[in-house]
């Protein structure tokens, strides 16, 4: 069953996006509806209305479709129902497929989606950065905007879920803008969308819906949604492989270096291969490779893949905002990797940058805000204090969800990041490096 079939359709999930689809349906003419899974209501809501939110239970779930998120616990009652009867589930981010193919969202666009457990922004914002000449619309995290030579639009900031895909054309469309290029972050998985589709990393797994899914296991299933006519770009992997198919194996056919990009026989959507090499400006001195390379290899594959000639790519690449930079604030040197990205696991490579400036080390970690996913847990931090903490003059925890549980002579604690950063240059010399790792939403 798919949307062009149904008549009844029945959308769950307003938190994470069912509002945005079901009205995209009711455009198509679809009788939809939607339901909140999580029987969760505010207090400012009437008894009505809460009501009113379980009616596809009191009429029997006269649906021939559902529309639930990949992420959706298998265990609440409206799942089990729709199971039970045998109604076909189709996933939030099939539907954007659909939904954008039917009223042809992308017509004159070529599109790319990221997707994957680290590095999802940074890709996205590299792939910008190397667009030269282009009218670029671009969704992640840490904003959406339209960039073309002659102006920057800024929209509202919308997460990553897929939904917001079609709200965010339907503000192009609103505005009347003509971009080139679209790029997509999207939320565990690809939608399908693209011309070519980028997974950044399976690592640092976690589980989903209810415990019963991996997440990893979610995004490698998605390209499923690609079929055979795209390109899905897996950098850093050896492959993946989806019902007999391996994936991702172009990362083989372009490697990034110090300073050069070097590709041989990289297949692009237009069915040529390509083979050369490309220097680039690379980043401030102080920062390794080793946090961006991954990413740059993306970058770089991702474009060359979408037919950009390797002519026509920008190639003056500087950090991500909002991602790992180098600055100087009063003589001391802060290398500063606080978003929401971030990871403990992150700390080996910074640290090994920060020894090439100064022996003498100021650490600065943990979560400033409750609003981040995949936060940081006490059992991280201990872990880290107890295992390096003789590499700092001192380490400053910010977050007051660790104060008191963790223990160090040089361990210190923070409210929150600014206070800590002040206290970290007050605390050292000019010379000193300040490594500033939080969870924070940037």
């Amino acid at each position: 069953m798919n949307i062009k079939e149904a008549s009844g359709i029945l959308v769950l999930d307003p938190i994470h996006g069912a509002e945005v689809i079901t009205e995209e349906l009711k455009e198509l003419g679809k009788e939809a509806e939607i339901f909140n899974p999580y029987h969760t209501f505010k207090k400012s809501l009437t008894k009505n209305a809460a009501h009113a939110s379980q009616q596809p239970f009191l009429k029997g779930l006269n649906y021939d479709l559902v529309i639930a998120p990949v992420h959706l616990n298998p265990n609440f009652e409206i799942v089990k129902q729709t199971l039970k009867k045998g109604i076909p589930v189709m996933s939030h981010h099939e539907a954007v497929k659909e939904i954008a193919a039917i009223k042809n969202l992308f017509a004159g666009i070529k599109v790319v989606e990221v997707t994957g457990t680290v590095g999802k922004t940074a890709v996205c914002e590299l792939i910008c950065q190397l667009l030269k000449d282009k009218k670029v619309l671009s969704h992640t995290s840490s904003a959406t905007r339209f960039k073309s030579a002659e102006e920057e639009i800024r929209f509202p900031r919308l997460g990553g879920t897929p939904a917001n895909v079609l709200k965010v054309m339907s503000i192009v469309k609103e505005k009347n803008l003509k971009p080139d290029i679209a790029v997509f972050e999207v939320s565990l998985g690809l939608t399908g969308i693209g011309d070519v589709g980028v997974i950044t990393s399976l690592e640092e797994d976690y589980m989903i819906a209810g415990g019963t899914k991996a997440a990893s296991a979610v995004k490698k299933a998605s390209i499923r949604n690609y079929e055979d006519k795209s390109i899905v770009v897996h950098p850093g992997l050896s492959g993946v492989n989806v019902d007999g198919n391996t994936y991702g194996d172009k990362d083989k056919n372009l490697c990034v270096e110090e300073n050069r990009v070097v590709f041989n026989g990289l297949r692009t959507i237009n069915d040529d291969f390509i083979s050369g090499e490309l220097a680039f400006k690379p980043f401030d001195s102080y920062i390794g490779m080793g946090y961006y390379g991954k990413s740059l290899e993306a970058a770089f594959c991702t474009v060359l893949s979408i037919g950009i000639p390797p002519e026509r790519v920008n190639t003056e690449v500087s950090t991500v905002k909002g991602r790992m930079k180098v600055e100087k604030i009063k003589g001391r040197f802060l290398i500063d990797n606080s978003n929401s990205g971030t990871k403990l696991k992150f700390l080996d490579e910074i640290t090994e940058d920060a020894r090439r400036i100064s022996e003498k080390m100021i650490l600065i970690i943990g979560e400033e805000s409750e609003y981040v996913c995949e936060g940081v847990s006490v059992e991280e931090l201990k872990e880290v204090v107890e295992n390096r903490a003789s590499e700092f003059v001192e380490i400053i925890i910010v977050g007051e969800a660790f104060k008191n549980k963790i223990e160090g002579k040089n361990v210190f604690f923070s409210a929150g990041l600014d206070a800590a950063l002040e206290k970290a240059v007050n605390d050292s010399e000019e010379g000193f490096v300040i490594i500033s790792n939080v969870k924070t939403w940037r």
